[in-house]
């Protein structure tokens, strides 16, 4: 019995963690799940505040997740791994190498957005931002639709997307992790059924300690 507070970006929201909530649900159905969906800067601050018993959160593979102190790091294990790619509507001319890269991206300070622009700097390649929007089917959309480009998980991709890489002069955005973090002091069974239940079922993925 009890109430569990998790924190989880978007894009693993809609798409790993839905099985893995109901499962634990019919298997626990006394327990009450609060979830609340956001970028992982924002989980991260309520988090601090103590408004998540559990956060789900995304970091750079191997570094400590940006903004947490080690004591409230409390329980951190890497659960899942997710390559990302540019995502792009077929509909979509490729830009030529020395044209700008019309991107869509969530606004700052989510990771996404982050690595992109990072990654397309750091290779000298120019962009330009076309859309900007919150909510991931928003993105997904205007993607769509042909407006331009963005990252995104590789098993997020909808089927009629295309992926661009190095042969269309982009560069590798790599991966990212996301991390399970639990609140120091969190420790009522509910809390710890639901931390294992998450662990276990990604566990292929995962099962490492957060500092790596």
């Amino acid at each position: 019995e009890g109430v569990v507070r998790l924190g989880t970006p978007e894009d693993f929201a809609t798409t790993r963690l839905p099985g893995i909530l109901r499962r634990f649900s019919r298997a626990h159905p006394q327990v009450a799940l609060e979830v609340r969906c956001d970028f992982t800067v924002t989980l991260l601050d309520g988090f601090a505040r103590g408004e998540h018993d559990l956060v789900l959160c995304k970091r750079e593979p191997g570094k400590p997740v940006d903004g947490v102190a080690d004591s409230l790091a409390d329980g951190g294990v890497r659960v899942w791994r997710e390559p990302l790619v540019w995502a792009a509507s077929p509909h979509l001319i490729p830009p030529e190498p020395a044209a700008p890269v019309p991107l869509v991206l969530a606004p700052h300070p989510d990771l996404y957005r982050r690595r992109a622009l990072e990654t397309l700097n750091a290779r000298g390649r120019p962009w330009r931002i076309v859309y900007t929007g919150a909510s991931l089917a928003g993105i997904q959309a205007a993607v769509s639709a042909g407006l331009g480009i963005t990252v995104l998980p590789r098993d997020m991709l909808d089927a009629g997307f295309q992926v661009l890489d190095a042969a269309h002069g982009l560069p590798d955005p790599a991966d990212m992790e996301i991390v399970l973090l639990r609140r120091p002091g969190a420790r009522p069974k509910a809390v710890d059924l639901l931390a294992g239940h998450i662990v276990r079922s990604l566990e292929p993925a995962g099962g490492e300690r957060a500092g790596g």
